[in-house]
C-alpha cells in the first residue's frame, strides 16, 4: 500500500515523498526509523475509476482465491500470494490493498467495496452472502463461472451489434448531410414542382425538415446536449435507477432476460445461504442485494417482511408480479 508523507527533518526542514507499508502505523515507523518526524501521512488514492481493470483478470483472481482457500490457506495468506501471481498492474495493487485492509480487521467484501472499478455491487455482494453464509469459496467459484460467462456473452453481443451500428451511424451521417447540403441544392426545382402540385407529401416533409435543421441546427444541438446530460445525471439518482430497472424489465425481448438472470442470481444466493444454515430473514436481505434491479430487490424486501409477520414466502413474491 503506498502513502503520501510530509515531514520534518532533524535540521527542521520539511520533506515530502511516498513510501510503501502495509499500514498506516507501519509507515509512521518506518518514517521515525529515517530520523523523519510525521506531520501529514495518508494512503494515495485507490483506483476507483480512470483505468478498469479486465474482467478477465477479475474472474481469475476470484477462482485462484477459491482454490487457495479451499486448500485450507488463510484468506490474508492467500490473497498476498496472489499478490505476486496478478499478470495485471491495476489488479495487482487492488488486491494488496485488499489484503491490508483484510490483515486490519475488515470483512473483505468491505475492502472491495473501496474499488468498484475493479468489483460492481454485484461481485460485493455475492461475497458478502459467501461471508455471512460460511461459504465465501463457493461465492468466489460461482463468481469466476459467472464473470467469465458473462465475459463470453458481452464479447457475441458486441460482435453481433458493432456492423449494424456502423450501419446506423453512417447512415444517420448520410441522411443529416443529405438534408444539408444535397436538398438546398435542388429547391429551386422543388419549389417550381410544388407550385405546379406535382411534389408528393414524403418529398415536402424532406423539404420542411431540411429547411428546419438548416435555421435551428444550434438550437438543436443545445437541446440534444441539455437533454443528454439531464437524462445522464437522473439515471443516477434513486429515482432515475429505480426508473431505468423497471423499463428493463419491460423491454421488449430485453425484459424477460433480464428477469430471468436477477431470478437465477436470487435463487442461487438464497438457496445456498439456506443450506448452510443462515437464517431465513438473513438470507433474504442478503440475497436480494445480488439481483441488479432495484424493482425486484423492492420485491423481495416486501416479501422478507411479509415472512416476517408469520406469512409464506411465495404469496408476496406472486403479488409482486416480478416473479
Amino acid at each position: 500500500m503506498s502513502f503520501r508523507y510530509v515531514a520534518k527533518t532533524t535540521s527542521g526542514g520539511i520533506v515530502r515523498g511516498e513510501l510503501n507499508a502495509d499500514s498506516r502505523s507501519e509507515a509512521l515507523h518506518s518514517l521515525s526509523k529515517q530520523s523523519l518526524f510525521p506531520i501529514k501521512v495518508e494512503p494515495t488514492k485507490k483506483l476507483t475509476g480512470g483505468r478498469r481493470v479486465r474482467n478477465r483478470d477479475v474472474a481469475l483472481f476470484y477462482s485462484n482465491l477459491a482454490d487457495l482457500l479451499e486448500g485450507g490457506v488463510p484468506l490474508v495468506r492467500s490473497l498476498e500470494l496472489l499478490v505476486g501471481r496478478s499478470n495485471s498492474n491495476s489488479l495487482t495493487s487492488v488486491i494488496g490493498e485488499i489484503r491490508v485492509g483484510v490483515a486490519n480487521g475488515q470483512n473483505m467484501s468491505a475492502a472491495m467495496r473501496e474499488h468498484p472499478a475493479a468489483f460492481d455491487s454485484f461481485a460485493v455482494n455475492i461475497v458478502k452472502a459467501g461471508e455471512k453464509g460460511g461459504f465465501l469459496e463457493e461465492s468466489l467459484s460461482s463468481l469466476a463461472r459467472f464473470t467469465e460467462r458473462n465475459e463470453e456473452l458481452r464479447s457475441r453481443v458486441f460482435g453481433a451489434i458493432a456492423y449494424p451500428a456502423f450501419l446506423l451511424f453512417a447512415g444517420s451521417l448520410q441522411l443529416i448531410a443529405l438534408l444539408l447540403f444535397f436538398v438546398p441544392r435542388f429547391q429551386v426545382i422543388f419549389d417550381r414542382l410544388e407550385k405546379r402540385g406535382d411534389l408528393p407529401a414524403p418529398t415536402v416533409l424532406l423539404l420542411g425538415m431540411s429547411e428546419f435543421i438548416q435555421e435551428h441546427w444550434l438550437v438543436l444541438i443545445g437541446l440534444t446536449t441539455v437533454l443528454v446530460v439531464y437524462a445522464w445525471s437522473w439515471l443516477k439518482t434513486d429515482s432515475g435507477r429505480y426508473a431505468w430497472d423497471l423499463c428493463r424489465l419491460k423491454l421488449w425481448g430485453i425484459g424477460s432476460v433480464s428477469r430471468q438472470f436477477a431470478s437465477a442470481r436470487f435463487c442461487h444466493i438464497l438457496g445456498t445461504m439456506l443450506q448452510n444454515g443462515v437464517p431465513i430473514i438473513d438470507s433474504l436481505e442478503v440475497s436480494r442485494q445480488v439481483t441488479g434491479n432495484r424493482v425486484m430487490s423492492d420485491a423481495i424486501k416486501t416479501a422478507s417482511a411479509s415472512i416476517a409477520s408469520g406469512n409464506s414466502l411465495a404469496a408476496p413474491l406472486a403479488n409482486s408480479g416480478q416473479f
